[in-house]
């Protein structure tokens, strides 16, 4: 039991803004140690073992809480090493565990670790059907995702037995957590591991615009802070109980204030819950005080130009700048005399990502072994995704041996459950070979359809822990991560994991609810008005690289990074290292580029087969494809 029947949950980066923290009124503070913790950028912040012991003697001695963030994405190496550290926050008595990767779920399992385990922000938790997953997994609490709305967030807690966590209090990101690769492709420093080099609050420039209001450099992506002071009754009314505020490298004296007002308005609505009403002098004060501007974000609906800093003047700090990239070139080709000696035991399947039906024809004589059809229906293709489209696709592919997937969106919220839904009823009259799902929802809601699952990289699987867990729920091939490197592949095909590996096509940097092209155009909130099939719209950053926007049917943004991957130089080793199966993400591909990706990869594969490596003439092929860059990523 809390000390409060409403939790106010309190940041901490060192000893001294935990003291704070506690004396202004915090209930529980969470804090990250030296090792294992989300951020990582700031050596002189986080908790050493010594100081988390002091940590829990200070709180608990004050009838307070103490949870700790194991929230990071971790490698094979280090989810090896982590179960000591689990055994030492064990012993010392910790509340709970904050936890992104599933690998710790399963070390937590294997250990009976018995600790009490927090869904991390970070695992983008937003429908009830992920939730019931996490039941399942014994986790007492879900920190939901940042974009769910107010009537969402009702109906999630309605029908849960979870503790309901909401942040109520600072910086936002304006992509969905845990599914912005822009910091790892950009710069190789990964927000999923800790070291977001923050480019969402770089200047760029909105190509494809008419309004010369946001022409010439602006932050587009620089998203305000967030303060739902004013909301408070109607979160609670909502079902949430804990209310957690952002900042672990934050000041003590700038979180104290936070924290006590926050917790005068906490007790007057517990005290007085019918008369509460919000006091104007303490959210002056908060106003005084502010960072940046503030906002509501998505509580009660798409947030748009309101929540945008475009002049960037109450940035606090700009950690990095845009920095050229360098693309690939002929040089990065290496000829390997060792192919002929490669242990290749079982040649990989190919499998390729098309927008719609001509792309499909087009690869119909290139063996093509799986074809991957996406239920998040991007508007730049123009196809509308129906029972008939999909029976179309079914029949292109009958005379072929290749196979139909379906994969599901990134994002799930609890409104576009019934989306989900449908598709799997459509699924029940048109069978395919199987679904790829990219949230813990889709999966629960898949996972007795008698289709073969696929865990799509949504689920950023990146050690065999988190993939040994998700094939006992029922998946039977992991994608893996967009940001794992060589060495923690190879390490991860070493524990024998059924791996399908991106190895060409377009990159997603970022998915967001903020429509930037809409917010640029459209004075109030309303009706989409299909600004982004108006024109090619892209924002572009100082050094003149390109970043897409691609919208779907349900008006989010996905930036495309400027560059397309391609790793077409590694594939001998790939092979060796035994990648089930090569996949091209082609569906922004016209369909004639895309057979002419795709042959290119199938003559390398049987190339391989036969010992022989002698293919830089189709790099170079490649190259010529793709005028405006390729890149290795984090590869």
């Amino acid at each position: 039991m809390p000390f409060h029947e409403l939790e106010l949950l309190a940041p901490a980066g060192k000893m001294d803004v935990l003291q704070s923290v506690v004396e202004a009124g915090a209930d529980a503070v969470y804090l990250g140690g030296k090792r294992f913790n989300m951020r990582a950028l700031r050596p002189d912040f986080n908790f050493t073992d010594e100081e988390i012991k002091d940590a829990v003697d200070f709180l608990h001695q004050r009838n307070r809480k103490l949870y700790i963030t194991v929230n990071n994405l971790y490698s094979d190496n280090e989810i090896d090493e982590i179960a000591n550290y689990l055994l030492f926050l064990k012993e010392v008595g910790i509340d709970a565990l904050i936890v992104q990767d599933l690998g710790i779920v399963a070390i937590c399992e294997k250990l009976k670790l018995g600790i009490p385990l927090h869904a991390s922000v970070q695992m983008g938790i937003a429908n009830l059907e992920a939730i019931k997953v996490l039941e399942q997994k014994k986790f007492e609490r879900v920190i939901l995702s940042k974009n769910v709305s107010l009537q969402e967030i009702a109906e999630i807690s309605a029908d849960t037995s979870l503790g309901i966590e909401y942040f109520c209090h600072g910086d936002l990101c304006i992509s969905h957590t845990g599914q912005c690769f822009m910091s790892s492709f950009a710069g190789g420093e990964s927000g999923n591991r800790g070291r977001c080099s923050k480019p969402c609050r770089w200047q760029y420039e909105l190509h494809g615009l008419k309004d010369e209001e946001y022409s010439g450099y602006q932050y587009f992506l620089a998203h305000k802070d967030l303060c739902l002071y004013p909301h408070l009754q109607e979160l609670v009314n909502a079902g949430v109980s804990s209310f957690k505020i952002e900042g672990r490298m934050r000041s003590a004296d700038y979180l104290a204030h936070l924290v006590s007002v926050y917790r005068q308005a906490l007790d007057r609505l517990m005290d007085q819950p019918d008369s509460y009403r919000m006091d104007e002098d303490e959210y002056n004060n908060l106003q005084e005080h502010r960072v940046r501007d503030y906002t509501a974000g998505n509580l009660f609906g798409r947030m748009g130009r309101e929540g945008i800093g475009y002049d960037g003047q109450r940035e606090p700090l700009f950690i990095s700048t845009a920095q050229p990239l360098t693309p690939l070139n002929i040089a990065d080709y290496k000829k390997d005399s060792s192919v002929t000696s490669l242990p290749v035991t079982e040649l990989p399947e190919l499998t390729v990502q098309v927008g719609g039906l001509d792309s499909l024809k087009a690869l119909c004589d290139l063996g093509v072994d799986n074809v991957i059809l996406g239920c998040e229906q991007i508007r730049q293709n123009r196809q509308n995704w129906t029972q008939e489209f999909l029976r179309k696709a079914l029949e292109i592919a009958e005379s072929t041996k290749t196979k139909i997937f379906v994969e599901t969106p990134r994002i799930v919220s609890q409104n576009d459950l019934e989306t989900i839904r449908r598709v799997r009823h459509m699924l029940e009259s048109d069978p395919v070979s199987g679904v790829i799902v990219n949230d813990l929802g889709s999966l629960k809601l898949f996972k007795d359809s008698g289709l073969e699952l696929w865990a799509g990289y949504g689920l950023n699987t990146f050690n065999h822990e988190a993939a040994s867990l998700l094939q006992e729920i029922g998946v039977s091939r992991i994608i893996a991560s967009l940001e794992i490197d060589a060495p923690h592949l190879k390490s991860l095909l070493g524990s024998g994991a059924p791996v399908e590996l991106i190895v060409h096509g377009s990159l997603p940097g970022m998915v967001s609810d903020h429509c930037v092209i809409r917010a640029a155009q459209a004075e109030e909130e309303g009706e989409c008005g299909l600004y982004c099939l108006q024109d090619d719209y892209a924002l572009v950053d100082r050094c003149g690289q390109k970043y897409k926007i691609i919208t779907d049917y349900n008006c989010r943004n996905h930036l495309v990074f400027p560059y397309d991957l391609c790793l077409f130089p590694h594939l001998p080793r790939l092979m060796a290292w035994g990648v089930k199966s090569f996949r091209i993400n082609g569906q922004y591909y016209s369909p004639e580029k895309l057979a002419m990706v795709v042959a290119i990869y199938r003559e390398a594969i049987e190339q391989i087969k036969q010992g022989n490596w002698n293919s830089q003439d189709n790099y170079a092929k490649l190259l010529e494809l793709s005028p405006e860059g390729l890149t290795a990523a984090c590869f």
